[in-house]
């Protein structure tokens, strides 16, 4: 029963030994998604904190209502009017929009109303001040500049947002990368961990066993000497050995064949005596060798140590497969514990790849579509037009009332009529940049109304809410882990997921020893392992002769001098024998001193598995409290350490309330200033109508100065003009001459 618990305990403590370094993964760090727009950031930051600033503190129902949302038991709709309705100041400022539409609406009326009744004129006997027109001059300056300001952060707003729309996939696939990556390498982690010293041993007992036994037995072989013999590559030592036959073989055809001159020759055949006398002999012994490695793989020596082999193998098995019924309930706990952590984890990484592949499929669908690109021209267009619009009569009530400071003249009075007709468009102007900054604003609501709760409120509370149930490790109800907690917890940044999780009540030290009891099969195990009988291997004196000659051959060959031959070829042909010479000695006292190991320790076979049963046995029993705890120890301080998830989090309420937050914010709040100062310039330009309508000190009284008479004056002008053609001298009506 025990040997299961025993073959734990072995596994344990080994991978243990080395599960540190195979199990550890460095902390991913999360690269920050701040996004910074430059001059920008200082006015779409005023946007933001308005819409923020209308958002009440979140209560209790806010996050149920945003959480029921989230999950699919609540409508969108229901939510989203629940929390409109609920916030009285985002109600009131978007009332003070629509009442300044109205109002720039019946301005409009009036206007209409009141250059067609000419009421708007002033009298002719009234004055008007210089130091007004000064006052006109330095305010349409001022709402020029103001209404200048706010069509261009709408610009620079809509730009960013356009460029964070088109790069919305580039941010997604960060987001979702660094929590691939942060839950894919944390699962890991902690699989392998535990793995490596509980679940891996009850999730698989059997090949658990195997892996004990194969631990015992491939040890006793390697100790025998029985890998190297069984593990040696005849095919490569046949391959060596024929190169060396073919290279000696070269080395005869050249010598058969004279090549080298005469007077060289006799000189060079005193030199390469030894090595020409000593061919034939290599080649027979390395063909000789060749031979006998094939020949020792069917030797019933070494058959009959392979088979006891095998044969311990099987009764360590046997033993071991008797445990394994004591140890299925444990299994079964500690994997449904576990399992249940890495399922949360894994369903986690689903769901990811799930959205990003839906928020591909909409980004392709809307961004590609020509919708998105037809919806921001027509953004622009309708707040530019009308912007536009005011700034130009803007500009022209600024130079009517400069020229008229200047000199009340006829080109000054035309003017003044321009400013009155601006009057009317840009109350049409202003009604469409408010309505316009109305509906953006909506959005930049929206943003807020999420963002405030889910991201900048501290506490994770909307996270508080959702909960997931872990079984732990014996008897015992689930485990209910919140994930708000966790992120609470995974704050600091030394904070592990298992800490977080208060992973003692899923798994602990004292739940794992519970669940295993040592008993005594390593006797049962050796018992079987001593009845097997001790086996001898007797190495072929042939053998030996074969590698000592090659050896005295290989030494030869190095020493002999063919430099007196002077022949390049022959030089080529020798080193290329002594490459494959010297190979072939190399595997052949490797083959050698294989045969003498196997031959020496072969006797010993059954001590020496005994011997490294009981080590074994005795390694893990010894060490498994302490291995236990190292685990729970790597789980609390090391395994899975979660501050990124905190990090990604942050980025995640950096891209939605900041990347695309911030320019949605800065384009209501540019578009709401150009309105708003727009609608001021209609007023204005009213007043500045007045006053250049009103006669200074110099024209007071005069035809020229007067308006009801300026299409008079101006008639005159035009007879007077025809006369002096006809060489007549005009008359004037009121008694003086012009000059």
């Amino acid at each position: 029963m025990v040997l299961g618990s025993i073959v734990y305990s072995i596994v344990f403590i080994t991978v243990i030994t080395f599960g540190a370094k195979q199990c550890g993964s460095p902390v991913h760090q999360i690269k920050s998604m701040e996004p910074s727009f430059g001059g920008c950031d200082g006015f779409y930051g005023i946007g933001k904190g308005l819409a923020d600033g209308f958002q009440p503190e979140p209560d209790s129902k806010t996050y149920d209502d945003l959480a029921g949302m989230i999950f699919g038991k609540l409508n969108p709709g229901d939510v989203i009017k629940s929390m409109f309705l609920g916030q009285i100041m985002t109600i009131l400022f978007w009332s003070i929009g629509i009442i300044c539409v109205l109002v720039a609406l019946v301005l409009g009326i009036v206007v209409c109303i009141w250059s067609c009744c000419s009421t708007c004129v002033p009298k002719d006997t009234k004055v008007r001040s210089e130091v007004t027109g000064y006052l006109f001059a330095f305010s349409l300056a001022s709402i020029f500049i103001f209404a200048l300001t706010g069509l261009v952060f709408f610009n620079f707003a809509e730009t960013d947002l356009i460029d964070s729309v088109d790069n919305t996939l580039t941010y997604a696939n960060q987001i979702s990368g660094d929590l691939n990556t942060v839950i894919g390498g944390g699962t890991q982690q902690i699989t392998c961990e535990v793995k490596s010293t509980t679940t891996k041993t009850f999730a698989d007992m059997e090949k658990l066993i195997r892996n004990y036994a194969t631990i015992v037995v491939d040890g006793t072989k390697k100790r025998v000497g029985l890998t190297e013999v069984n593990d040696f590559n005849d095919q490569e030592f046949e391959e060596a050995n024929t190169a060396t036959s073919t290279a000696a073989q070269n080395l005869q055809n050249f010598w058969n064949t004279p090549q080298i001159p005469p007077l060289v020759a006799s000189i060079c055949d005193i030199n390469s005596k030894t090595l020409k006398n000593q061919l034939n002999s290599v080649i027979a012994t390395v063909q000789g060798l060749t031979t006998a490695a094939k020949t020792i793989r069917n030797t019933k020596e070494l058959k009959d140590i392979n088979a006891q082999i095998k044969t311990i193998k099987e009764k360590i098995q046997d033993q071991s497969a008797k445990a394994t019924s004591s140890m299925k309930n444990t299994q079964a706990k500690i994997d449904q514990s576990m399992s249940s952590i890495t399922d949360m984890l894994t369903k986690l990484q689903k769901d990811i790849d799930a959205i990003m592949t839906s928020l591909k499929t909409m980004h392709k669908n809307f961004v590609d579509s020509g919708s998105w690109t037809s919806m921001t021209l027509g953004l622009r267009i309708g707040v530019i037009i009308p912007a536009i619009t005011g700034l130009v009569f803007c500009i022209i009530a600024f130079v009517a009332v400069a020229l008229s400071l200047k000199k009340q003249d006829g080109f000054a009075q035309k003017l003044s009529g321009t400013v009155l007709s601006g009057v009317s468009s840009l109350v049409t102007a202003s009604i469409t940049l408010m309505v316009i900054a109305i509906i953006t604003f909506v959005l930049g609501w929206g943003v807020s109304a999420v963002c405030v709760p889910v991201f900048e409120t501290p506490g994770y509370q909307l996270f508080h809410r959702i909960k997931q149930e872990v079984a732990p490790v014996g008897n015992g109800t689930p485990v209910v882990v919140n994930v708000g907690k966790i992120l609470e917890q995974c704050s600091s940044d030394t904070m592990t997921l298992y800490k977080a999780i208060d992973g003692k009540t899923i798994i602990s030290k004292e739940s794992i020893i519970d669940q295993l009891k040592l008993d005594s099969y390593r006797q049962q195990a050796n018992g079987e392992i001593m009845k097997q009988p001790n086996l001898t291997f007797p190495v072929n004196k042939n053998y030996e002769d074969y590698i000592t000659k090659l050896n005295g051959y290989t030494s030869e060959a190095k020493g002999a001098n063919l430099e007196d031959c002077n022949d390049a070829s022959l030089n080529n042909l020798y080193t290329a024998y002594i490459t494959a010479l010297e190979k072939s000695n190399e595997l052949a006292k490797k083959f050698q001193k294989n045969l003498n190991a196997l031959s020496e320790n072969s006797p010993k076979t059954t001590a020496i598995a005994t011997e490294l049963n009981d080590n074994y046995f005795k390694k893990g029993d010894a060490s498994i409290n302490e291995a236990i705890t190292k685990l729970m120890t790597d789980m609390e301080q090391k395994v899975f350490i979660c501050r990124p998830l905190v990090e990604i989090f942050k980025n995640g309420g950096l891209l939605m309330c900041e990347r695309f937050g911030r320019p949605i914010q800065g384009l209501w709040a540019g578009v709401g200033l150009t309105a708003l100062f727009c609608f001021f310039l209609c007023i204005l330009l009213l007043f500045t109508f007045r006053w250049l309508k009103t006669n200074s000190k110099e024209t007071v009284g005069s035809a020229k100065g007067s308006f009801k008479n300026g299409l008079e004056a101006n008639d005159a002008d035009f007879k007077k003009g025809d006369k002096k053609k006809n060489g007549k001298k005009p008359s004037n009506k009121s008694g003086s001459s012009e000059e």
